[in-house]
């Protein structure tokens, strides 16, 4: 009997200890009002949600991106979402891991994925409250189903709620790269992946078009040699484009964005998640020559060799030459030199960087700044490798 007692009683706490919780955090240390959606950091208290994706930085400054599977025994249970460049997961296991509320020190809520841009939220003055309850909180998953064109297969995606600076989103994975469901379905199943952060469908492919001494942009022309002048330093329908003499651009947008991407100017520069390879293989547009932008260039498809100005921000893909910016300048790979006001970010770089900070992860040449980093050493006012 005391045998039988001793099981049931064991049997029970073992019950208790893997019950069902749900956990929320409260600022400060008033009491836990909450607003109709429960899931939004900010003023009032809110809710960690099952089957959603964070963006977390520990105490210990690793950066985390979970998806959230169950809350119990006082722990939030997860498995990898992103691996900080826009990987989800796979319909495969992977596995998963704990965390305890008090190793979580911000999250993070992205703001626009395609130039990185992330807000924060600070824990470190909320406390956090574990209830026990019988309905979990968690954001139901959805299914929906792409065909190919003559309907001879199909794929299933799930689509998983992802906590933004907007509130939520939906986001699928499609051959490693997530999008928002929202900006489009998915597309044909084909065996080469896009690089694309929105899943906007591929521009229809324009006859070759070639417009001599002078041009526009936006307009229908493929190639322009000469003088180009324009609102924005693009084709009207996304297509690739070749500049080869001067360009005088209004760029609007990328001013726009230089604005808005001030507050973030030091994202995005840590060595170690920076990726180790470069990919060139979306880069189709290029301009040769001398471009003055008021508000600068913009384009992960885009390739600048000579001499550019820039007056807000500059994002391309390549750089060669001399390129000179307000505020930023961010690239896959530069060689010459590149000045800015404030930052400049590479991968791959030969030659010189000048700027407040300046960061390249493969570098072979010389930065002057205030703060310089490469592979081999960080080190103030001038640093170097070769």
């Amino acid at each position: 009997m005391i045998l039988l007692c001793l099981t049931c009683l064991n049997t029970v706490c073992l019950a208790q200890a893997d019950s069902s919780q749900n956990l929320y955090f409260v600022p400060g240390n008033g009491e836990a009002h909450f607003e109709k959606n429960d899931y939004r950091p900010g003023k009032n208290a809110f809710y960690i949600y099952r089957n959603c994706i964070y963006d977390l930085v520990l105490k210990n400054k690793q950066v985390l991106s979970i998806r959230v599977t169950d809350i119990r025994n006082d722990s939030i249970y997860y498995t990898s979402a992103f691996n900080h460049t826009i990987v989800l997961w796979k319909d495969w296991q992977t596995d998963t891991l704990a965390l305890h509320p008090m190793q979580l020190k911000k999250i993070r809520l992205i703001g626009d994925r395609l130039l990185g841009l992330y807000g924060t939220y600070s824990l470190s003055k909320c406390r956090y409250v574990f209830e026990k309850s019988n309905t979990p909180r968690f954001f139901p998953t959805e299914k929906i189903i792409s065909y190919a064109a003559d309907s001879s297969y199909s794929v299933v995606y799930e689509l998983v709620s992802y906590l933004t600076a907007q509130g939520l989103d939906k986001v699928y994975e499609q051959r490693g790269i997530t999008y928002y469901s929202e900006s489009a379905m998915p597309g044909e199943h084909k065996d080469t992946a896009q690089k694309n952060y929105y899943a906007r469908p591929a521009p229809k492919k324009r006859p070759r078009l070639v417009k001599n001494i002078a041009w526009f942009t936006p307009s229908k022309a493929t190639e322009i040699n000469g003088l180009t002048v324009g609102l924005q330093t693009n084709m009207d329908d996304g297509n690739p484009l070749v500049i080869n003499g001067m360009n005088l651009s209004v760029d609007g947008i990328s001013a726009f964005l230089g604005m808005f991407g001030i507050a973030y100017m030091f994202a995005n520069t840590d060595l170690a998640k920076m990726t180790d390879t470069l990919d060139k293989s979306n880069v189709h547009s290029s301009l040769n020559g001398l471009s003055i932008s008021a508000g600068g260039l913009i384009g992960d498809d885009m390739r600048v060799r000579g001499i550019s100005i820039n007056g807000a921000i500059s994002m391309v893909n390549e750089m060669t030459g001399l390129h000179i910016t307000g505020t930023q300048n961010r690239t896959d790979e530069f060689k010459g030199v590149v000045i800015t006001g404030i930052t400049n970010r590479a991968l791959k770089g030969r030659g010189l960087q000048i700027g407040l900070l300046n960061v390249c992860k493969d570098l072979k040449g010389v930065q002057i700044g205030l703060w310089n980093v490469n592979s081999k050493r960080s080190l103030p006012f001038i640093n170097w490798r070769f």
